[in-house]
């Protein structure tokens, strides 16, 4: 298969996300029919078609139009993680705050979660700060200039937002990782890196300690099956159908956990996958998932501009980070929380706002020499006046440092 269309697109990568959506459709279907019939997965069809249009809005806009715009989106993914606390406007789910009532078409109630498209606003954000340039091509050394402790307030404000005004810590979790993710790939060295780890680490203890129902989550992951009845219910179901599945599986349709678990068809959709398809079915759809991880990354290294370097890389590090975090709350390697598994999980904001963050990334992928650097751009970049048509290397290109 060459990995190149006609317009220059990523092939390899657009059969990898469509072939996994196909996948999310049909297990929807399969862990959503014993309570709901087929409709979960008509209503997860209809947000796949809108994800589709998304996806090809992405594709045609420009790399330059979204630096520009990166605060005024953030700003707006703020206001609107902020607004979900508003009576009448909020919804309360599971104790957390995380969706907006947008109204209701038909039998279809229209919800939104601001924070899955708040994070492609952050990745925005992080990018331009760890860009600030208004040459999108050239960019100072991440070690060379002050916007640095710009991207890490945003990466605590954000996380800050979603982990006290939604009571959601395993979103606010995600914030986190993409922006010492995103800090790190800048440039930032090791130590500092550690030092905001270590920072973020005290700050989660401190919030999850805030919480009765935080500790008893806690308390459940190390002894699920003491606590089937209450706070282990979920992750003793979901280990008991994961061990029956075995290395062949059940067979499709033949799960019993998702009988049980109340978001079998959410946050809890691997364990039917593992349970009706075995260590064979499940391998199969980490695979699938690893090969996307690995095209964005691909990607963004063969990029030239940083800026656009930086946005590939958040993006790659978001789905990395939701895949594993969901992968170790369905095993029970820590503590539950409600991150859904990326394209496969029911739930039409993560869907959408995936393949539109997708669609971008295929526009960076058409052009990835597209930001050219002249010399006299790159002279005001450096401080110094150069001569027009000036050339640099690759690493010099991407640091804007002669």
């Amino acid at each position: 298969m060459r990995e190149r269309g006609a317009n220059g697109e990523d092939r390899i990568l657009a059969w990898l996300v469509a072939v996994l959506v196909l996948t999310g459709l049909i297990v929807v279907y399969d862990a959503s029919f014993p309570k709901s019939g087929g409709w979960q997965m008509v209503k997860q069809a209809m947000w796949a078609f809108v994800g589709l249009l998304a996806y090809l809005v992405g594709k045609q806009i420009s790399p330059r139009a979204l630096h520009w715009l990166a605060p005024a989106l953030a700003g707006l993914a703020l206001l609107l993680m902020l607004a979900v606390r508003l009576p009448g406007i909020g919804e309360e789910r599971g104790g957390a705050f995380r969706w907006l009532l947008l109204g209701q078409v038909g039998p279809v109630e229209i919800t939104l979660q601001p924070a899955e498209f708040g994070k492609l606003a952050f990745i925005l954000l992080m990018a331009r700060c760890l860009c600030a340039s208004s040459l999108i091509g050239v960019c100072a050394s991440v070690r060379e200039n002050r916007w640095p402790v710009m991207a890490v307030l945003a990466t605590f404000l954000f996380a800050g937002i979603v982990a006290i005004v939604q009571e959601d810590l395993g979103t606010a979790m995600i914030f986190l990782g993409i922006g010492v993710g995103m800090l790190f790939v800048a440039g930032l060295s090791w130590r500092r890196v550690l030092v905001i780890i270590a920072l973020v680490a005290i700050t989660g203890c401190v919030f999850i300690a805030h919480k009765d129902y935080r500790r008893q989550r806690v308390s459940a992951f190390l002894n699920p099956f003491a606590q089937i009845e209450t706070t282990g219910y979920q992750l003793a179901h979901s280990l008991m159908g994961i061990g029956t599945g075995g290395v062949w599986g059940a067979g499709l349709g033949m799960g019993r956990a998702k009988e049980f678990l109340p978001a079998a068809d959410t946050d809890f959709v691997f364990t039917t996958v593992a349970e009706e398809t075995g260590i064979w079915g499940s391998g199969a759809l980490i695979a699938l998932l690893g090969l996307v991880m690995w095209r964005l990354f691909l990607i963004a290294r063969r990029t030239q501009a940083m800026y656009q370097m930086l946005l590939v890389s958040g993006i790659g590090i978001m789905i990395a980070l939701q895949s594993l975090l969901n992968l170790y709350v369905v095993t029970g390697m820590v503590p539950t929380t409600g991150v859904p598994l990326p394209l496969i999980s029911y739930g039409g904001s993560s869907l959408i706002a995936l393949l539109f963050s997708l669609g971008i990334v295929q526009r960076v992928a058409q052009n990835p020499m597209s930001e050219r650097v002249a010399g006299e751009a790159h002279a005001r970049a450096s401080g110094r006046r150069g001569n027009r048509g000036t050339s640099v290397s690759r690493r010099e290109y991407r640091r804007g440092v002669a």
